[in-house]
């Protein structure tokens, strides 16, 4: 498979979205150029390459809310271009994607979602170019809506999902997965559901796997007030190998988002579910943009692999935003017991923070940092990851802007050889629409 399939891919079904004949459609988009250098763009401890960059991006932001199809769909693509040629030049690209057409109005629709996300091949080595791959989750499927008896709805769903990686085959995989619900409104902001999944996984390549067949029952609780948001769900899980072997547990999930005050907003989060990569890869369009930093692409963290974990999570978050300054904190803490291979198993709790003061109405001084400390219990080893982006924004005019950041890379590592230090400076010209 090539590697530049998966990002290929997602960009295509972007563009054809935006080739339906639309009414209520937004797009918003940027183009930019960023010319930027590194003091230590492999990440090495002891041999550090120097490297300048060009790196053209697009971002891009699509809303469409009309009667028959709603969507919303965010993401950024770029080309980076190593000027003295320590890498290769590539295409990044990363893509967060739903869109519903609405065939029969409140009877029948069918969805599409695309993610794709820039992950590492080994989480375990430096994040340089040469260790970065392309990921993408592709989903479609219909959704039946029918009424049972007044306040009380039924939803049937039935779902093909294909993931892939450039590099890491053995994550290749298809899916097809079916759903029942049943639905009860106990107020106009209030629902209790009850809901039966089963999924059929089956990896492409042969090193993947093994094929495993997934069955959960669970109630779910939701409720949308004023200042909270509630969304509560219990249940069961059961996995069979196809190998030989099963493994059930409680699935447990949960979210609570208080808007607190008109600028201040308190999320928490927490689950205990089987899991696996191509699930931690689907990031919500509206979350993966309160996330971007308006800068580059980052790598994620993600452990691209086809086996499954029983993952145990809490994240935690805080946002302020006032006419001037915007500040969030995300803590977070997870777990993952591998079933089939434990010698995977992982720890890793961190924080991503961001703060922005406009010091004048077209000056912008922000600061984003990520820190990240990973545990591998069978191999004896902790990785500390630390990210600092500092960075100035000067809004020439109504379209142009120009933006300097100046970034600092670190992993500390109780393996001496995958310690590095990094410095980048880029400056980009931007044109947003």
């Amino acid at each position: 498979m090539s590697s530049r399939r998966p990002l290929a891919c997602s960009i295509g079904l972007v563009l054809a979205a935006l080739a339906l004949p639309l009414h209520a459609w937004e797009l918003g988009y940027s183009l930019a150029t960023a010319l930027g250098y590194s003091d230590n763009i492999n990440q090495s401890a002891t041999d550090p390459t120097g490297q300048a960059m060009l790196i053209p991006r697009l971002d891009f932001d699509f809303n469409e809310d009309g009667a028959y199809l709603r969507a919303r769909a965010v993401g950024q693509v770029e080309y980076r271009d190593y000027l003295q040629g320590a890498f290769g030049n590539e295409v990044r690209g990363q893509l967060s994607g739903i869109a519903t057409w609405i065939i029969l109005p409140q009877r029948l629709s069918f969805d599409f979602e695309d993610y794709a996300a820039v992950q590492p091949v080994d989480l375990l080595a430096a994040n340089s170019p040469g260790n970065q791959q392309q990921t993408n989750v592709f989903t479609l499927g219909p959704t039946f809506n029918f009424r049972l008896y007044q306040t009380l709805n039924g939803q049937a769903e039935l779902r093909l999902t294909q993931s892939t990686a450039s590099q890491t085959h053995e994550f290749d995989s298809t899916r097809g997965s079916a759903a029942l619900r049943v639905l009860k409104d106990l107020t106009k902001l209030d629902r209790v559901s009850g809901n039966i999944e089963y999924q059929d996984v089956h990896f492409i390549d042969r090193g993947g796997g093994p094929d495993y067949r997934r069955a959960d029952a669970y109630a779910r609780y939701q409720s949308k007030l004023a200042q909270l948001d509630l969304d509560l769900g219990a249940g069961y899980s059961r996995l069979d190998f196809a190998q030989g072997g099963a493994h059930g547990g409680a699935l447990l999930r949960g979210a609570v988002n208080w808007h607190a005050t008109p600028s201040q907003t308190f999320t928490l989060s927490a689950a205990r579910q089987f899991s696996d990569a191509a699930v931690d890869l689907v990031v919500d369009p509206a979350a993966w943009l309160a996330q971007s930093t308006g800068g580059g692409i980052v790598s994620g963290t993600t452990p691209i692999n086809s086996q499954v974990y029983l993952e145990r999570r809490i994240d935690a978050a805080w946002a302020y935003q006032s006419e001037r300054v915007r500040v969030r904190v995300q803590p977070y803490e997870r777990k993952l017991a591998y079933l089939l291979d434990p010698t995977l198993d992982e720890t890793a709790h961190g924080v991503i923070a961001g703060i922005s003061y406009r010091a004048r109405p077209l000056w912008t001084l922000a600061f984003d940092a990520g820190a990240e400390t990973r545990s591998y219990s069978f191999i004896d080893r902790r990785d500390q990851d630390r990210r600092y982006d500092l960075s100035f924004t000067d809004q020439l005019g109504r379209h142009w802007s120009v933006r300097f950041d100046l970034i600092r890379n670190e992993r500390h590592s109780t393996v001496s050889e995958q310690e590095f230090r990094e410095n980048v400076l880029f400056c980009t010209v931007i044109f947003k629409r």
